[in-house]
């Protein structure tokens, strides 16, 4: 049933309180994991009175549900489908369409986000909470749903994601024929060797900086055992005989779907081209400078979605447009930068398609291009983050851009925004100057103040890439 999954996040896992020592009235954040990957949000997890409380949007987010929140009423609403859960802060009832649940512990708000404590997991749901003590962290995982003939029907399928979900790697030796087995992770002077049983490896790859790090998850994989060198977290480390890679690291990082997880620690930027192997059982890799660095620029909105009205008149995709070109135009001059754009017209391009178009590409960074809007009183540069890989980005970004606006700096600040969040690469959306006040917009619409932004933006971008 969705309504037990979505009360999850509605109530409290004894278990968990008792098997968390902590410090009443903790304000310390608690990592929160969802199916291995470590989430970010604005407020993380904390034990308050043993309770352990975590943020009820980005876990609502990654279950693919929506969120609302009501000022006047301290009401938080998530809805899925038909399912619909009210909560009010500060009250220990809840309604599931309509129906009253009481709460073991009310819900509260903490710097603008609201946190609700975890109880149990709705055993039809397929979620897994639990508390890691030597990690001192929470982790969500959904079930793997699974399919067993029923007793006297031969070849009938049942659904029992009723029954708990292993953590224990999954191999051939087990049952599952098409999950591959990785024997071997080794890291040549020249080449980067991954071997496994059987299967087919179809590793996806991005970059993270500060420090610089490679990163391959392969799906429908695990890791033999005898790679182990942490049994407890089934991960382990092998050396590096790479000029430019300092340590080689890999995990099983998630069970749903079983994925390994390697790290090549750098210590230069540099790009994993792919020699042989790709959809085989042995992958081969070489370690390369890149001839260029992947620049994408996403100038917002576009088409039927116009973005904020400006007090002008015209619409932010004109503005964003605009400056986009300008700053492609510019980074084609730089000869180690290979710039691309997610729209060079007036054309619509879902968010998660301006994401895919820079992962696809492998970009090294994102720059997403925007005009703000609320009052007309209201005025300033803002650069905006989400992930934490990205913080360095968007305050080097931030420097370059508030600088050349002139404008009131309001600073750099983390949200969810979903291009800046879905990205692999560092990213930013940068909120050049707010459409709805007169005077930035006469600014912003000013061809000498977009020039100069634009060399702005190219400078920022520069600096985090470490060009002179």
């Amino acid at each position: 049933m969705y309504t037990l999954l979505l009360l999850l996040i509605a109530f409290m896992l004894p278990a968990m309180a008792s098997a968390a020592p902590a410090p009443v009235n903790s304000a310390a954040g608690v990592p929160l994991f969802f199916n291995g990957k470590e989430l970010k949000p604005e407020v993380a997890p904390r034990i308050i009175k043993d309770v352990t409380m975590v943020p009820v949007r980005i876990i609502a987010e990654e279950l693919g549900s929506k969120v609302t929140w009501n000022q006047e009423a301290q009401k938080v609403t998530i809805t899925k489908n038909t399912q619909k859960i009210e909560m009010v802060i500060n009250q220990l009832t809840a309604t599931v369409n309509g129906d009253k649940f009481k709460l073991d512990s009310a819900p509260l708000l903490i710097e603008g986000n609201t946190l609700l404590p975890v109880r149990f997991i709705a055993e039809n749901m397929g979620i897994d909470v639990s508390w890691n003590d030597v990690k001192r962290a929470v982790y969500l995982n959904e079930k793997v749903a699974q399919t067993t003939p029923t007793p006297g029907t031969p070849g009938q399928p049942v659904d029992v994601t009723d029954k708990p979900a292993t953590d224990k790697p999954v191999s051939v030796a087990n049952g599952n024929s098409s999950l591959a087995t990785i024997k071997k992770i080794d890291m040549t002077a020249s080449q980067l060797l991954i071997k496994a049983d059987t299967g087919e490896l179809k590793p996806t790859l991005f970059t993270l900086k500060n420090p610089e790090r490679i990163v391959l998850d392969i799906p429908n994989a695990t890791l033999d055992p005898t790679l182990y060198k942490d049994e407890a977290n089934k991960s382990g480390t092998t050396v590096s005989a790479n000029v430019y890679v300092s340590n080689v690291r890999y995990s099983l990082y998630a069970t749903s779907p079983s994925t390994v997880r390697i790290v090549l620690d750098m210590k230069d930027s540099m790009d994993l081209n792919w020699v042989s192997g790709m959809g085989t059982a042995s992958l081969v890799g070489t370690i390369q400078k890149p001839a260029k660095y992947r620049v994408v620029i996403d100038p917002g909105h576009g088409d039927q979605d116009p973005g904020a009205k400006a007090a002008n008149g015209s619409n932010e995709k004109t503005f964003n447009l605009s400056m986009g070109l300008k700053v492609y135009k510019l980074l084609q001059q730089e000869a180690n930068i290979q710039p691309y754009m997610t729209r060079n017209d007036d054309t619509f391009i879902p968010l998660d398609d301006r994401a895919k178009f820079a992962n696809d590409l492998n970009a090294h960074v994102f720059v997403s291009i925007h005009g703000n809007s609320y009052l007309a009183t209201s005025t300033g540069t803002e650069t905006y983050y989400y992930k934490s890989d990205s913080t360095e980005f968007a305050k080097i970004m931030h420097k370059h851009l508030a600088a050349a606006t002139g404008l009131a700096d309001r600073g750099v600040r983390q949200e969810p925004f979903r291009v800046v969040k879905v990205t692999n690469m560092p990213a930013v959306l940068l909120e050049v100057g707010y459409l709805s006040n007169p005077t930035d917009t006469a600014l912003m619409f000013n061809e000498d103040f977009q020039n100069k932004v634009a060399a702005s933006i190219v400078a920022g971008i520069k600096e985090q890439l470490n060009i002179k």
